[in-house]
């Protein structure tokens, strides 16, 4: 029997690559994305790797919830089990949290979040039958706040909770839950989100005491991109997973996150604000 995946988030970045990679070693692969263009294209690019039919497109808004009730019949339909769960899809809402409208906060905890709990809900029964792994991807910022981020921020620290009780009630039934916490990388999220924050603020009075910090993360944020690990390292990095009986609950990616979360957790709080203060000159 074929072994199956489901992948949240795979019109790009992580999420396209990731199921590209799986579907390539013969794993069977539902590949959730937001639009129909999106499912053809990357059905056309597993066709030229000549894994076409590995793969099978799913649209999929994981915040409708009768979307993801209907992703959950058709990939019970196709197989009695599913042997893994990659929730990869997000977003992110940066603004000051002075002026991040609440209604963009909720949506980012009902992407980041709740959605990811609706999916993992659906599939749950058939992930106990396989036995099988969950992979959460939080992020370096679900263990390390900072200025600008901090709905992106809340976001990735609830889902690092989440998973660890997931993975304490979920024992009992043989299902694994691990968590990759990347750092930046050369995806299009924070192309998406920089954008976004211009937008949400357009037209506020207040803005303009932030722009220097607004400014400064960017730069640090572009500066980051061009460091960034490749896409790839993290589709590996998965297959590396799945394929350990006995996975860490924890992975970080590149190495030098485990540094920052391990300098971060070591330094006092006061002290950890002034070096960021002082990193970011503001």
């Amino acid at each position: 029997m074929l072994k199956t995946i489901v992948i949240t988030g795979c019109s790009s970045g992580f999420g396209r690559v990731t199921a590209l990679h799986m579907a390539s070693l013969g794993w069977r692969v539902f590949a959730t994305v937001r639009k129909e263009a999106d499912g053809e294209s990357l059905h056309a690019e597993a066709g030229e790797r000549g894994s076409a039919e590995y793969v099978t497109p799913l649209v999929c808004d994981i915040t409708d919830a009768a979307q993801v009730s209907a992703m959950g019949r058709t990939i019970a339909e196709a197989s009695p089990q599913l042997d893994a769960l990659l929730n990869n899809a997000g977003t992110a809402f940066p603004a000051p949290l002075e002026l991040i409208p609440l209604d963009a906060l909720r949506s980012q905890m009902d992407v980041n979040v709740i959605g990811h709990m609706s999916v993992t809900q659906t599939l749950l029964p058939l992930l106990k039958a396989a036995r099988g792994t969950i992979i959460n991807v939080t992020s370096v910022g679900g263990r390390i706040a900072l200025p600008l981020i901090g709905a992106y921020n809340a976001s990735k620290f609830a889902m690092e909770a989440l998973s660890d009780v997931l993975r304490l009630e979920l024992a009992p039934f043989g299902v694994r839950v691990v968590v990759i916490e990347p750092g930046t990388s050369a995806t299009s999220i924070w192309e998406t989100s920089g954008n976004r924050a211009r937008d949400l603020l357009e037209g506020s009075a207040d803005r303009n005491p932030y722009m220097p910090l607004i400014d400064s993360i960017n730069n640090h944020i572009r500066e980051d991109i061009k460091r960034g690990f490749p896409p790839q390292r993290f589709a590996d990095l998965v297959q590396e997973i799945l394929n350990n009986p006995r996975p860490r609950t924890r992975y970080q990616i590149p190495r030098s996150v485990s540094w920052m979360i391990l300098l971060r957790n070591l330094t006092p709080d006061r002290l950890w604000d002034r070096m960021m203060r002082r990193a970011i000159k503001w």
